[in-house]
């Protein structure tokens, strides 16, 4: 079951973080904890929103509903103070026409906007790959610290160099959840996460007097 993000929230924060990236530490008999690291890392999140008006209520409300406790998934929307930018080092919008990014609008019906590239992969990387090649097209680069996705699924790099003088290569955090081909689209502007949630209960809120009611939710990477 998918469920259409709401896009009227107002989003006050936003924390992304992967778990799972080394089985838990098992104690040696003179007592040096032993670290193994694995493959298996998966996206955690914690987002604030403030619902502002009838409309936005209702809608996160719905979504609620469509998220059916912890059985539907959802694109979250990766918001990050400082994002990658555009050739001439000016910031990306995340937002489209109205600020809807992709989203179908309260009484159902969405907008259409065409798709910019500036980002793919150079070279097909396997299925767990920790290292991607990527073209550059209208922007500066990938930095790292900084967010992108590839279909629905994040990641984040952790380092970023040229080994030739056409060729950036990053290394990226979790491993690569499917193949990618060559001239795959790597998004830079709008980074989501296939996500659930960890509860039944994320996202409740005062159904009484407040004006802007506020929502936390905590999301798990859905796999």
């Amino acid at each position: 079951m998918q469920a259409t993000f709401p896009h009227l929230c107002y989003q006050q924060d936003a924390r992304f973080w992967p778990v799972g990236m080394s089985i838990d530490p098992q104690q040696g008999i003179n007592g040096t904890p032993t670290i193994v690291p694995t493959m298996r890392a998966r996206w955690m999140a914690q987002v604030g929103f403030a619902l502002k008006g009838e409309a936005a209520a209702l809608q996160w409300r719905a979504f609620l509903l469509q998220m059916h406790g912890m059985v539907g998934t959802t694109l979250v929307p990766v918001y990050s103070r400082y994002g990658v930018k555009d050739r001439d080092g000016h910031g990306l919008p995340f937002c489209d026409t109205a600020q809807l990014a992709d989203a179908q609008t309260w009484e159902g019906f969405g907008f259409e906007n065409t798709t910019v590239t500036r980002v793919v992969v150079a070279a097909a990387a396997p299925l767990r790959a920790t290292q991607l090649d990527l073209t550059l097209y209208n922007t500066t680069g990938l930095r790292p610290g900084q967010y992108f996705s590839i279909g629905d699924r994040l990641h984040a790099v952790r380092s970023h160099w040229q080994p030739d003088g056409s060729t950036h290569r990053v290394a990226i955090v979790p491993p690569l959840r499917s193949a990618v081909p060559a001239g795959a689209r790597v998004e830079i502007e709008k980074p989501v996460c296939r996500m659930r949630m960890v509860t039944e209960t994320e996202g409740l809120f005062d159904q009484a007097m407040d004006v802007f009611p506020s929502v936390s939710v905590q999301f798990q990477e859905a796999l």
